[in-house]
C-alpha cells in the first residue's frame, strides 16, 4: 500500500513537469494553428451595362495587369459616339453661321454709321443755311428726318449685333456641351473592354458570352498575386507583446515539410465582438469545436520567402520567439 502514495507523487510530479514545460515554453515561444493565407480579392465590375460579347479568360487562369478579361457588346456605344459626333458637327455649323452673321452685321453697322455721319453733315449744313433763308424750313425738316432715320438704323444694327452675340455665345455653349457628351460616349465605349487591374488569378469564373452585365455588379474575381500574406490569430496576451518586424516561421499546409521565413507586418488594434455581414472590424470566432477560447487578435505576417504557388484561404501555422 505504501507504493500508492509514491505512484501518486510520481503522477503529480509528471503533471507538474508537463505544466512547467508547457507554460515555460509558452513564455518564450508563441504558436498558433489558427492562421490562413490571405491576399486581396479584386472584384471586376463593369462601368457600363450590356450583353457580354466575348470572354477572354478561363477559370484559374493567371493574368497580368492590363490583360483583357471580357468585352461588353460595343455596338450600341459605337452608335452613341457617332450620334454625339454628329451633334458636335451640327453645333459647330451653327456657330460658324453665327460667326458669318456677325461679320455681315458688323458691315451693316459700319454702313449705317457712315450714313448717319453723312446725314449729320447734311443736317448741320441745312440748319446753317436755313438761318439766313437760303433753304426752306421744309428742306431742313427733311434733313433732320433723314438724320433721325440714320440714327435709328445705327441703333437697330447695334441691336442685331447684340442679339447675334448672345446667339453665338449660346451656340458656343452648345458646342461645349456636345463635345462633353461626345467625351462621355467615348469613355463609355472604352469601358466596354474589361481588363485585369492587377496581376493575379481568375477565380470561380462563371461568366459566359450572352450574359447581361450590369453597372457595378462584379463579373470576374481576381486573386491578387502581389499581396500575399498570412493572417494569424494570436491570443491577446501574445498579440500585445508583438512588434512590427519580429521574425516568424510559417508552416503552410499546401506545402508541408518546410518552414518559411516571415515577419510581423502589423498587429490588429481591434476586433468585432459580434459577427456581421458588413463591418469594418474583423470578427474572430471565440470558439472552436464547442470549446470557448480566449479572445484573439489578427496579426498580419509578411512572407520573406514563399512557395511558387499560394492559395487564398489555405491553412497555415505560425511560430515565433516572444
Amino acid at each position: 500500500m505504501a507504493s500508492v502514495p509514491k505512484r501518486a507523487l510520481l503522477a503529480l510530479g509528471f503533471v507538474g513537469l508537463v505544466l512547467l514545460i508547457y507554460y515555460g515554453l509558452g513564455a518564450v515561444v508563441a504558436y498558433t494553428d489558427d492562421a490562413y493565407v490571405q491576399s486581396d480579392f479584386v472584384a471586376v465590375a463593369p462601368e457600363v451595362a450590356g450583353p457580354v460579347r466575348t470572354v477572354y479568360v478561363r477559370d484559374d487562369q493567371p493574368v497580368r495587369a492590363g490583360d483583357p478579361l471580357a468585352e461588353i457588346d460595343p455596338r450600341p456605344f459605337d452608335l452613341a459616339v457617332a450620334l454625339k459626333q454628329a451633334r458636335v458637327a451640327e453645333a459647330q455649323a451653327v456657330t460658324a453661321v453665327k460667326q458669318a452673321e456677325a461679320a455681315a452685321l458688323t458691315a451693316d453697322l459700319r454702313a449705317a454709321e457712315a450714313a448717319r455721319a453723312l446725314a449729320q453733315v447734311d443736317d448741320d449744313r441745312f440748319a446753317a443755311l436755313a438761318g439766313d433763308g437760303t433753304v426752306s424750313r421744309a428742306d431742313l425738316d427733311r434733313a433732320t428726318e433723314t438724320l433721325k432715320s440714320a440714327q435709328d438704323a445705327v441703333a437697330a444694327a447695334k441691336g442685331r449685333i447684340a442679339v447675334n452675340l448672345r446667339e453665338a455665345a449660346t451656340a458656343q455653349a452648345q458646342v461645349a456641351v456636345a463635345e462633353a457628351e461626345l467625351a462621355v460616349a467615348r469613355y463609355d465605349l472604352s469601358r466596354t473592354a474589361l481588363a485585369a487591374p492587377v496581376p493575379g488569378f481568375v477565380t470561380n469564373l462563371s461568366l459566359r458570352p450572352g450574359d447581361f452585365a450590369r453597372v457595378g455588379t462584379p463579373l470576374i474575381g481576381l486573386v491578387d498575386d502581389t499581396r500575399w500574406r498570412v493572417v494569424a490569430n494570436f491570443t491577446e496576451s501574445v498579440a500585445a507583446g508583438l512588434t512590427e518586424g519580429m521574425p516568424v516561421r510559417v508552416w503552410l499546409d499546401a506545402t508541408p515539410g518546410r518552414l518559411y521565413r516571415g515577419h510581423v507586418r502589423s498587429v490588429g488594434r481591434g476586433i468585432a465582438r459580434h459577427p456581421g455581414a458588413e463591418q469594418l472590424l474583423p470578427y474572430v470566432k471565440p470558439t472552436t469545436d464547442w470549446i470557448r477560447l480566449s479572445r484573439r487578435l489578427p496579426v498580419t505576417i509578411g512572407l520573406d520567402e514563399r512557395p511558387a504557388r499560394l492559395f487564398m484561404g489555405a491553412d497555415a501555422r505560425v511560430v515565433l520567439m516572444r
